[in-house]
């Protein structure tokens, strides 16, 4: 019987009128104090909704974490949208894993706003922010790749070769007039074990590489 009654009250908890009214009040309050700019009214009406209504909508609390980062507080933003970074919800997730990359990018943690972002967009192939994101960062680190390459590159070449290296340069080219790029390619790695000034041709070297890779897909 005591089994009984305590269900009832439950339902009758769940399902009582008066409590989906102040629910369904206190949402649009938030709602008109989020769109209205009024960000503290909002985050207090979202946590009243979530700790003293106790609704668990996942939706609910990603507007209280869009609140506190519009707020500029970025420690309640940042816990709120980590909770969310594996909500069933798919749109939510890939709302808070965006967030999150914008808050690593923020902190010029960029690879790890990288893989928010690429998160975002598996959790929701039609968020077109994420995916802008994702392409721009994932430019931008390839470049900074590349020019770190080519700035460590030129850091290690020589100023100028020597005739030994001048004269393998001018067998290695022998060799690519006779299309054998592999073979041109050996030549000079070899041959820069032996002199360091042979890095001089680093570039073209790197060019045999890049024909080798490609002769190798075919």
């Amino acid at each position: 019987m005591k089994y009984i009654l305590v269900s009832l009250f439950v339902v009758a908890f769940v399902t009582d009128p008066f409590r989906i009214g102040k629910i369904n009040r206190a949402k649009s309050e938030a709602r008109e104090a989020y769109t209205s700019g009024d960000y503290k009214t909002a985050v207090q009406k979202y946590h009243y909704l979530i700790d003293s209504m106790k609704v668990m909508e996942d939706e609910l609390k990603l507007n209280l974490a869009n609140a506190y980062f519009l707020l500029n507080d970025t420690a309640n933003a940042l816990t709120n949208y980590e909770s969310l970074a594996g909500s069933k919800v798919n749109a939510v997730r890939s709302k808070a894993q965006q967030q999150l990359g914008i808050m690593n990018y923020r902190k010029k943690k960029l690879e790890e706003a990288l893989n928010n972002f690429k998160q975002a967009i598996k959790a929701d192939p039609e968020n077109m922010d994420a995916r802008y994101n994702y392409e721009l960062l994932k430019k931008k680190l390839d470049e900074k790749k590349k020019k770190e390459e080519k700035d460590k590159n030129d850091k290690n070449k020589p100023d100028e070769p020597s005739e030994y290296a001048k004269k393998l340069k001018a067998q290695a080219d022998a060799l690519v007039a006779q299309f054998k790029f592999i073979d041109a390619q050996i030549l000079m790695q070899e041959g820069a074990k032996r002199d360091k000034s042979v890095m001089f041709y680093s570039d073209f070297i790197k060019r045999l590489g890049d024909i080798t890779q490609i002769n190798k897909g075919k």
